[in-house]
């Protein structure tokens, strides 16, 4: 299967909510890095992600990740559970070789995720970090010419940390930008994307999280993701991390979601 291509020059409104995540980029890693006196953590997240396809609407998963600091060997893991509904074509369908998929489908243009996550600190019992999280996120896709997807998340995570169980919520905004090229019958899907974190512990926007990365489809049961993570957090301890992610990818559909 050939690369799909445009026949049209991609235009420049295409290209612009690109160069928008970049120059966002730029500027908040330029901003915190200069203002930022701590030295940043670096740290490696690899994560274990299972898909399971009941129909062409509805998707369960499973997220196992852990975090490591690098230099001190403290960690954390988390265990997310999640069901998705996807809905909704767009003026301008957009076909993908999903990474799930071993076959082109067309993206459905809206998606509603519930989830339940689990966290705690390891070799400690928890007693350095503990949460417990009830998550909704609504996720709005755009295609634009070249090929290009624009994906906006909006995401609520209802939390109850520590031993105490202090109740928290979190607001998040992120926005995605990601091309697919094909290569045979692999999938090659770089992407890019910005989030901020409203908390209202402190009544303000204390977070930032930019990511670059890939995804690559290698079958159609499991791919392999890769990224580099750079978070900025004005009240946190650790004001800023650099990490590496590796993420594996299990994908199981029963037979009527085929």
């Amino acid at each position: 299967m050939r690369p799909f291509q445009s026949k049209e020059d991609p235009s420049s409104s295409g290209r612009r909510p690109l160069r928008l995540v970049c120059l966002a980029l730029l500027l908040w890693i330029g901003v915190a890095s200069t203002a930022g006196a701590d030295e940043p953590s670096k740290e490696f997240w690899p994560e274990i992600d299972t898909w399971l396809r009941l129909s062409p609407a509805w998707r369960l998963s499973m997220f196992t990740a852990v975090s490591k600091n690098i230099e001190t060997a403290y960690r954390e893991g988390n265990l997310l559970l999640q069901a998705d509904y996807a809905w909704g074509k767009g003026k301008k369908p957009h076909m993908r070789r999903m990474l799930d998929e071993a076959r082109t489908a067309q993206m459905k243009r809206f998606l509603l995720r519930g989830g339940y996550l689990s966290g705690k600190s390891l070799d400690d019992q928890g007693e350095a970090y503990s949460e417990r999280t009830v998550l909704l996120e609504l996720h709005v896709r755009t295609p634009l010419k070249g090929n290009i997807l624009v994906s906006h998340r909006l995401r609520s995570d209802f939390r109850w940390l520590g031993g105490d169980h202090e109740f928290s919520n979190r607001l998040r905004y992120r926005l995605m930008v990601e091309k697919e090229y094909l290569a045979g019958r692999t999938s090659i899907v770089p992407y890019g994307n910005i989030e901020f974190y409203y908390d209202s512990r402190y009544s303000v926007v204390n977070r930032l999280r930019a990511v670059g990365g890939a995804t690559v489809s290698l079958s159609r049961y499991f791919g392999l993701e890769g990224n580099l993570t750079y978070q900025h957090d004005s009240r946190s301890s650790v004001t800023n991390v650099w990490a590496l992610s590796v993420i594996l990818h299990l994908f199981f559909d029963v037979s009527r979601a085929r």
